[in-house]
Protein backbone atom coordinates (compact mmCIF):
# COMPACT_ATOMS: atom_id res chain seq x y z
CA UNK A 1 0.00 0.00 0.00
CA UNK A 2 1.30 3.60 -0.65
CA UNK A 3 0.34 7.18 0.87
CA UNK A 4 -1.55 9.54 -1.42
CA UNK A 5 1.62 10.70 -2.50
CA UNK A 6 2.92 7.28 -3.68
CA UNK A 7 5.50 6.91 -0.57
CA UNK A 8 4.88 3.56 0.76
CA UNK A 9 3.35 2.94 3.99
CA UNK A 10 5.24 0.65 6.74
CA UNK A 11 3.48 1.69 9.93
CA UNK A 12 0.23 -0.37 11.43
CA UNK A 13 -2.73 0.47 12.04
CA UNK A 14 -4.16 0.44 15.85
CA UNK A 15 -7.50 0.47 17.81
CA UNK A 16 -6.35 2.82 20.78
CA UNK A 17 -10.01 2.72 22.69
CA UNK A 18 -13.34 1.18 22.11
CA UNK A 19 -16.45 1.37 24.18
CA UNK A 20 -20.27 0.17 23.77
CA UNK A 21 -23.46 1.01 25.37
CA UNK A 22 -25.30 -1.28 27.31
CA UNK A 23 -27.53 -3.13 25.07
CA UNK A 24 -31.25 -3.03 25.28
CA UNK A 25 -34.58 -1.03 24.93
CA UNK A 26 -32.99 2.49 24.88
CA UNK A 27 -35.53 4.50 23.65
CA UNK A 28 -35.54 6.92 26.72
CA UNK A 29 -32.60 8.64 24.47
CA UNK A 30 -32.56 9.83 21.26
CA UNK A 31 -29.71 8.81 18.67
CA UNK A 32 -27.11 11.55 19.71
CA UNK A 33 -27.36 10.38 23.32
CA UNK A 34 -26.69 6.93 22.22
CA UNK A 35 -23.66 7.81 20.69
CA UNK A 36 -22.37 9.76 22.78
CA UNK A 37 -22.58 7.47 25.38
CA UNK A 38 -19.74 5.63 23.47
CA UNK A 39 -17.84 8.78 22.49
CA UNK A 40 -17.62 10.46 25.27
CA UNK A 41 -15.79 7.37 26.60
CA UNK A 42 -13.17 6.34 23.91
CA UNK A 43 -12.39 10.41 23.84
CA UNK A 44 -11.84 10.30 27.60
CA UNK A 45 -10.07 7.38 27.75
CA UNK A 46 -7.35 8.90 24.90
CA UNK A 47 -7.31 12.75 26.01
CA UNK A 48 -8.93 13.53 22.14
CA UNK A 49 -11.41 15.76 21.65
CA UNK A 50 -13.85 16.43 18.53
CA UNK A 51 -13.07 19.92 17.81
CA UNK A 52 -12.55 21.48 14.08
CA UNK A 53 -9.35 20.25 12.44
CA UNK A 54 -8.58 23.87 11.20
CA UNK A 55 -8.15 24.84 15.09
CA UNK A 56 -4.49 23.86 16.94
CA UNK A 57 -5.32 20.80 19.19
CA UNK A 58 -5.46 17.24 20.19
CA UNK A 59 -8.31 16.59 18.04
CA UNK A 60 -9.05 13.41 16.53
CA UNK A 61 -8.71 14.09 12.25
CA UNK A 62 -11.95 12.96 11.21
CA UNK A 63 -14.95 10.47 12.07
CA UNK A 64 -17.23 7.65 10.11
CA UNK A 65 -20.74 7.59 11.07
CA UNK A 66 -22.58 4.02 10.52
CA UNK A 67 -26.11 4.83 10.84
CA UNK A 68 -28.75 2.45 8.25
CA UNK A 69 -30.95 5.59 7.15
CA UNK A 70 -33.99 2.64 7.22
CA UNK A 71 -34.75 2.52 10.22
CA UNK A 72 -35.28 6.19 10.74
CA UNK A 73 -36.88 7.06 7.21
CA UNK A 74 -34.08 9.72 6.65
CA UNK A 75 -32.17 9.74 3.70
CA UNK A 76 -29.54 11.37 5.77
CA UNK A 77 -29.35 9.76 8.67
CA UNK A 78 -25.92 10.86 9.67
CA UNK A 79 -27.31 14.22 10.05
CA UNK A 80 -28.55 12.75 13.23
CA UNK A 81 -25.02 12.06 14.40
CA UNK A 82 -22.84 14.92 13.04
CA UNK A 83 -22.91 17.14 16.36
CA UNK A 84 -21.65 14.54 18.70
CA UNK A 85 -19.18 12.49 16.64
CA UNK A 86 -17.30 15.90 15.50
CA UNK A 87 -18.71 15.42 11.71
CA UNK A 88 -18.77 19.68 11.28
CA UNK A 89 -15.79 21.31 9.88
CA UNK A 90 -13.72 18.50 9.33
CA UNK A 91 -13.59 15.16 7.25
CA UNK A 92 -16.68 12.78 7.66
CA UNK A 93 -18.04 10.12 6.28
CA UNK A 94 -21.00 7.75 6.10
CA UNK A 95 -21.40 3.74 5.66
CA UNK A 96 -24.97 2.93 5.57
CA UNK A 97 -24.18 -0.34 7.16
CA UNK A 98 -22.35 -2.11 9.82
CA UNK A 99 -19.83 -0.36 11.86
CA UNK A 100 -17.51 -2.92 10.85
CA UNK A 101 -17.55 -1.53 7.48
CA UNK A 102 -16.58 1.89 8.82
CA UNK A 103 -13.25 -0.04 11.14
CA UNK A 104 -12.28 -1.05 7.77
CA UNK A 105 -12.28 2.40 5.37
CA UNK A 106 -10.77 4.17 8.43
CA UNK A 107 -7.83 1.79 7.94
CA UNK A 108 -7.51 2.39 4.69
CA UNK A 109 -7.33 6.27 5.11
CA UNK A 110 -5.01 6.14 7.48
CA UNK A 111 -2.88 3.38 5.80
CA UNK A 112 -3.20 6.49 2.67
CA UNK A 113 -1.47 8.85 4.80
CA UNK A 114 -4.70 11.34 4.74
CA UNK A 115 -5.08 10.94 8.83
CA UNK A 116 -3.40 9.65 11.62
CA UNK A 117 -6.54 9.21 14.04
CA UNK A 118 -10.39 8.64 12.61
CA UNK A 119 -13.37 7.97 14.91
CA UNK A 120 -15.91 5.17 14.32
CA UNK A 121 -19.01 5.48 15.60
CA UNK A 122 -22.16 3.20 14.99
CA UNK A 123 -26.11 3.41 16.31
CA UNK A 124 -29.04 1.70 15.88
CA UNK A 125 -32.21 2.41 17.35
CA UNK A 126 -34.41 -1.40 16.03
CA UNK A 127 -37.66 -0.56 18.36
CA UNK A 128 -38.56 2.19 16.72
CA UNK A 129 -40.13 -0.32 13.93
CA UNK A 130 -40.93 -3.55 13.29
CA UNK A 131 -37.69 -5.33 12.08
CA UNK A 132 -39.35 -7.75 9.74
CA UNK A 133 -40.85 -4.40 8.12
CA UNK A 134 -37.45 -3.16 7.40
CA UNK A 135 -36.14 -6.53 6.93
CA UNK A 136 -37.54 -7.48 3.65
CA UNK A 137 -36.77 -3.88 2.05
CA UNK A 138 -33.21 -5.45 1.15
CA UNK A 139 -35.46 -8.23 -1.42
CA UNK A 140 -35.64 -7.90 -4.76
CA UNK A 141 -38.99 -5.56 -4.83
CA UNK A 142 -41.50 -7.49 -7.78
CA UNK A 143 -40.75 -11.26 -6.74
CA UNK A 144 -39.44 -11.72 -3.53
CA UNK A 145 -40.31 -8.82 -1.20
CA UNK A 146 -44.12 -9.92 -1.31
CA UNK A 147 -43.22 -13.21 0.09
CA UNK A 148 -42.24 -11.25 3.27
CA UNK A 149 -38.48 -12.57 2.97
CA UNK A 150 -37.35 -10.66 6.30
CA UNK A 151 -34.08 -12.61 7.74
CA UNK A 152 -35.80 -15.11 9.74
CA UNK A 153 -37.79 -16.46 7.15
CA UNK A 154 -34.90 -16.22 4.89
CA UNK A 155 -32.32 -17.70 7.57
CA UNK A 156 -34.88 -20.84 7.52
CA UNK A 157 -34.54 -21.36 3.90
CA UNK A 158 -30.66 -21.42 4.20
CA UNK A 159 -31.05 -23.46 7.97
CA UNK A 160 -33.07 -26.35 6.37
CA UNK A 161 -30.07 -26.69 3.56
CA UNK A 162 -27.18 -26.76 5.67
CA UNK A 163 -29.52 -29.13 8.20
CA UNK A 164 -30.20 -31.36 5.75
CA UNK A 165 -27.13 -31.41 3.65
CA UNK A 166 -24.59 -32.38 6.47
CA UNK A 167 -26.99 -34.07 9.32
CA UNK A 168 -27.20 -30.97 11.55
CA UNK A 169 -30.13 -31.16 13.69
CA UNK A 170 -31.67 -28.32 15.77
CA UNK A 171 -30.83 -29.48 19.18
CA UNK A 172 -27.17 -28.72 17.66
CA UNK A 173 -28.11 -25.26 16.94
CA UNK A 174 -29.95 -24.47 19.96
CA UNK A 175 -26.89 -25.52 21.98
CA UNK A 176 -25.31 -21.96 20.29
CA UNK A 177 -27.96 -19.78 22.02
CA UNK A 178 -27.23 -22.28 25.37
CA UNK A 179 -23.37 -21.34 25.43
CA UNK A 180 -23.67 -17.99 24.09
CA UNK A 181 -26.77 -17.19 26.77
CA UNK A 182 -24.42 -18.47 29.51
CA UNK A 183 -21.35 -16.51 28.52
CA UNK A 184 -23.31 -13.26 28.13
CA UNK A 185 -23.74 -13.43 32.08
CA UNK A 186 -19.82 -12.22 32.16
CA UNK A 187 -20.39 -9.38 29.50
CA UNK A 188 -22.18 -6.35 31.06
CA UNK A 189 -23.50 -4.67 28.42
CA UNK A 190 -24.96 -8.15 27.06
CA UNK A 191 -29.04 -7.59 26.95
CA UNK A 192 -30.15 -11.22 27.41
CA UNK A 193 -27.93 -13.57 29.46
CA UNK A 194 -29.16 -16.43 30.17
CA UNK A 195 -29.25 -19.84 32.23
CA UNK A 196 -30.99 -22.27 29.18
CA UNK A 197 -31.60 -25.58 28.53
CA UNK A 198 -31.85 -26.99 24.80
CA UNK A 199 -35.13 -27.79 25.59
CA UNK A 200 -36.12 -24.17 26.46
CA UNK A 201 -34.84 -23.27 22.73
CA UNK A 202 -37.11 -26.38 21.03
CA UNK A 203 -40.08 -25.26 22.84
CA UNK A 204 -39.96 -21.50 22.06
CA UNK A 205 -42.22 -20.35 19.66
CA UNK A 206 -41.90 -21.49 16.39
CA UNK A 207 -41.29 -18.50 14.18
CA UNK A 208 -40.44 -19.97 10.67
CA UNK A 209 -39.30 -23.83 11.19
CA UNK A 210 -36.63 -24.66 11.89
CA UNK A 211 -36.34 -21.19 12.93
CA UNK A 212 -37.94 -20.69 16.82
CA UNK A 213 -37.87 -17.60 18.90
CA UNK A 214 -34.57 -18.40 20.84
CA UNK A 215 -32.76 -19.00 17.89
CA UNK A 216 -33.20 -15.20 16.71
CA UNK A 217 -30.97 -12.75 17.70
CA UNK A 218 -33.21 -10.24 20.11
CA UNK A 219 -34.16 -6.49 19.21
CA UNK A 220 -32.78 -3.56 21.53
CA UNK A 221 -31.14 -0.56 21.06
CA UNK A 222 -27.14 0.58 21.16
CA UNK A 223 -23.77 2.19 19.85
CA UNK A 224 -19.89 1.02 19.61
CA UNK A 225 -17.73 3.77 19.47
CA UNK A 226 -13.53 3.38 18.48
CA UNK A 227 -10.62 5.39 17.74
CA UNK A 228 -8.28 4.02 15.15
CA UNK A 229 -4.86 5.57 14.63
CA UNK A 230 -1.01 5.35 12.54
CA UNK A 231 1.57 2.98 14.64
CA UNK A 232 3.29 5.97 15.90
CA UNK A 233 -0.40 8.09 17.11
CA UNK A 234 -1.36 4.76 18.25
CA UNK A 235 1.82 4.43 20.72
CA UNK A 236 1.48 7.48 22.17
CA UNK A 237 -2.05 7.46 22.42
CA UNK A 238 -2.24 3.69 24.33
CA UNK A 239 -0.21 2.24 26.14
CA UNK A 240 -1.48 -1.18 24.79
CA UNK A 241 -2.71 -0.61 21.13
CA UNK A 242 -4.43 -3.87 19.40
CA UNK A 243 -3.14 -4.33 15.81
CA UNK A 244 -5.45 -4.70 12.30
CA UNK A 245 -3.19 -7.05 10.83
CA UNK A 246 -5.66 -8.37 7.90
CA UNK A 247 -8.78 -7.48 6.66
CA UNK A 248 -11.03 -9.22 3.49
CA UNK A 249 -14.63 -9.10 2.39
CA UNK A 250 -16.48 -10.29 -0.40
CA UNK A 251 -20.18 -9.95 -2.08
CA UNK A 252 -21.67 -13.09 -3.37
CA UNK A 253 -24.83 -13.22 -5.24
CA UNK A 254 -27.73 -10.67 -4.33
CA UNK A 255 -30.08 -13.75 -5.03
CA UNK A 256 -30.59 -16.42 -2.53
CA UNK A 257 -31.94 -18.54 -5.30
CA UNK A 258 -28.68 -17.92 -7.28
CA UNK A 259 -26.21 -19.75 -4.79
CA UNK A 260 -26.10 -23.31 -3.02
CA UNK A 261 -27.34 -21.96 0.76
CA UNK A 262 -25.52 -24.47 2.10
CA UNK A 263 -22.15 -22.88 1.02
CA UNK A 264 -20.45 -19.45 2.50
CA UNK A 265 -17.93 -18.91 -0.79
CA UNK A 266 -18.26 -15.35 0.15
CA UNK A 267 -17.02 -16.02 3.62
CA UNK A 268 -14.19 -18.08 2.28
CA UNK A 269 -12.75 -15.42 0.01
CA UNK A 270 -13.23 -12.75 2.50
CA UNK A 271 -11.51 -15.18 5.14
CA UNK A 272 -8.68 -16.13 2.98
CA UNK A 273 -8.06 -12.51 1.88
CA UNK A 274 -7.68 -11.31 5.47
CA UNK A 275 -5.92 -14.55 6.55
CA UNK A 276 -3.35 -13.67 3.99
CA UNK A 277 -2.92 -10.44 4.71
CA UNK A 278 -2.00 -11.61 8.43
CA UNK A 279 -0.12 -14.13 7.62
CA UNK A 280 -2.08 -16.82 8.71
CA UNK A 281 -1.86 -20.59 7.38
CA UNK A 282 -3.48 -22.43 9.75
CA UNK A 283 -6.58 -19.92 11.90
CA UNK A 284 -8.10 -23.11 13.99
CA UNK A 285 -4.25 -23.11 15.21
CA UNK A 286 -2.96 -19.99 14.89
CA UNK A 287 -5.73 -17.91 16.67
CA UNK A 288 -6.97 -17.46 20.45
CA UNK A 289 -10.42 -16.05 20.09
CA UNK A 290 -13.10 -15.34 18.21
CA UNK A 291 -16.03 -13.20 17.50
CA UNK A 292 -18.81 -14.27 14.75
CA UNK A 293 -21.78 -12.43 13.91
CA UNK A 294 -24.66 -15.28 14.51
CA UNK A 295 -27.71 -13.28 13.76
CA UNK A 296 -29.39 -16.73 13.94
CA UNK A 297 -28.38 -19.89 15.50
CA UNK A 298 -27.05 -21.75 12.96
CA UNK A 299 -24.94 -19.38 11.57
CA UNK A 300 -22.74 -19.69 13.90
CA UNK A 301 -21.87 -23.23 12.91
CA UNK A 302 -21.96 -22.35 9.62
CA UNK A 303 -19.68 -19.52 9.43
CA UNK A 304 -17.13 -21.30 11.40
CA UNK A 305 -16.76 -23.58 8.65
CA UNK A 306 -16.35 -20.90 6.17
CA UNK A 307 -13.66 -19.34 8.33
CA UNK A 308 -11.50 -22.61 8.23
CA UNK A 309 -11.97 -23.30 12.04
CA UNK A 310 -13.29 -26.90 11.26
CA UNK A 311 -14.36 -28.95 8.26
CA UNK A 312 -17.22 -28.72 5.92
CA UNK A 313 -20.46 -29.48 8.05
CA UNK A 314 -18.19 -29.79 11.38
CA UNK A 315 -19.49 -27.14 13.08
CA UNK A 316 -21.74 -29.15 15.30
CA UNK A 317 -19.11 -31.51 16.30
CA UNK A 318 -16.84 -28.26 16.92
CA UNK A 319 -19.18 -26.82 19.34
CA UNK A 320 -20.32 -29.90 21.22
CA UNK A 321 -15.83 -30.88 21.43
CA UNK A 322 -16.25 -28.11 23.94
CA UNK A 323 -13.75 -25.82 21.55
CA UNK A 324 -15.62 -22.98 21.29
CA UNK A 325 -16.03 -22.55 25.00
CA UNK A 326 -13.88 -20.65 27.76
CA UNK A 327 -10.95 -22.83 28.23
CA UNK A 328 -11.48 -24.60 24.83
CA UNK A 329 -8.53 -23.78 22.02
CA UNK A 330 -10.54 -21.63 20.30
CA UNK A 331 -13.11 -19.95 22.05
CA UNK A 332 -16.02 -18.13 20.48
CA UNK A 333 -18.37 -15.34 21.27
CA UNK A 334 -17.12 -14.82 25.36
CA UNK A 335 -19.40 -11.82 24.95
CA UNK A 336 -22.25 -13.83 24.52
CA UNK A 337 -22.22 -12.71 20.55
CA UNK A 338 -25.25 -11.31 18.79
CA UNK A 339 -27.62 -13.42 19.94
CA UNK A 340 -27.60 -12.10 23.59
CA UNK A 341 -28.37 -9.11 22.15
CA UNK A 342 -26.66 -6.03 19.75
CA UNK A 343 -28.37 -4.03 17.58
CA UNK A 344 -28.31 -4.79 13.55
CA UNK A 345 -26.09 -1.80 12.57
CA UNK A 346 -23.37 -2.64 15.34
CA UNK A 347 -23.14 -6.36 15.40
CA UNK A 348 -19.97 -6.93 13.64
CA UNK A 349 -18.35 -3.16 15.53
CA UNK A 350 -19.20 -4.67 18.13
CA UNK A 351 -17.22 -8.16 17.70
CA UNK A 352 -14.09 -6.30 16.28
CA UNK A 353 -14.29 -4.66 19.63
CA UNK A 354 -14.76 -7.62 21.90
CA UNK A 355 -11.30 -8.72 20.64
CA UNK A 356 -9.85 -5.67 21.30
CA UNK A 357 -10.92 -5.95 24.73
CA UNK A 358 -9.71 -9.93 24.81
CA UNK A 359 -6.36 -9.05 23.23
CA UNK A 360 -5.76 -6.04 25.59
CA UNK A 361 -5.96 -8.00 28.92
CA UNK A 362 -9.38 -5.95 29.31
CA UNK A 363 -12.51 -8.68 28.86
CA UNK A 364 -12.75 -9.19 32.48
CA UNK A 365 -14.47 -12.55 34.26
CA UNK A 366 -14.73 -13.21 29.94
CA UNK A 367 -11.09 -12.74 29.20
CA UNK A 368 -8.69 -15.35 28.13
CA UNK A 369 -5.49 -15.57 29.36
CA UNK A 370 -2.48 -14.29 26.84
CA UNK A 371 -4.69 -14.21 24.14
CA UNK A 372 -2.33 -12.17 21.39
CA UNK A 373 -4.65 -12.67 17.87
CA UNK A 374 -8.25 -13.04 17.83
CA UNK A 375 -10.74 -12.86 14.22
CA UNK A 376 -13.84 -10.61 14.76
CA UNK A 377 -16.51 -11.88 11.93
CA UNK A 378 -19.23 -9.10 10.21
CA UNK A 379 -22.09 -9.98 8.04
CA UNK A 380 -24.71 -8.69 6.28
CA UNK A 381 -27.41 -9.18 3.76
CA UNK A 382 -30.18 -12.03 2.72
CA UNK A 383 -28.80 -15.07 3.57
CA UNK A 384 -25.04 -14.51 4.55
CA UNK A 385 -24.65 -12.03 0.95
CA UNK A 386 -21.53 -9.93 2.43
CA UNK A 387 -19.02 -10.89 4.89
CA UNK A 388 -16.28 -8.88 6.32
CA UNK A 389 -13.27 -10.93 8.46
CA UNK A 390 -10.77 -8.75 10.47
CA UNK A 391 -7.90 -10.46 11.97
CA UNK A 392 -6.68 -8.51 15.32
CA UNK A 393 -3.32 -8.57 16.99
CA UNK A 394 -1.08 -7.91 20.24
CA UNK A 395 2.17 -6.92 20.86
Amino acid sequence: MTRGKGKPVEEKVGIVAVAQTDYGDMMKYNSEELAYMAIRQVLERTGLSIGPAYEDGDYVDADIICHEHIYFEKPFSASLLLDVAGGNMRPEEKIDGDGAVGVAEAVWQILSGDFETILVVAECHENLTARSNIEVQVCEPFYLRPFGLDDVVMGALQARRYMDRYGVYREDCASVVVKNRANAHANPHAFAPGTLEVADVLDSRMLAYPIAELDVRPTCDGACAMILASEKRARQLSDAPVWITGIGSCFDSYFPGDRDLSESASLKKAAGRAYRMAGISDPRAQLDVAEVSEHLSFQELMWCEGLGLCGEGEGASLLASGATALGGDIPINLSGGAISGCPHTVVGMARIAEVALQLAGEAGDRQVEGAKRGLAHAVMGPCGQFHQVTVLESD
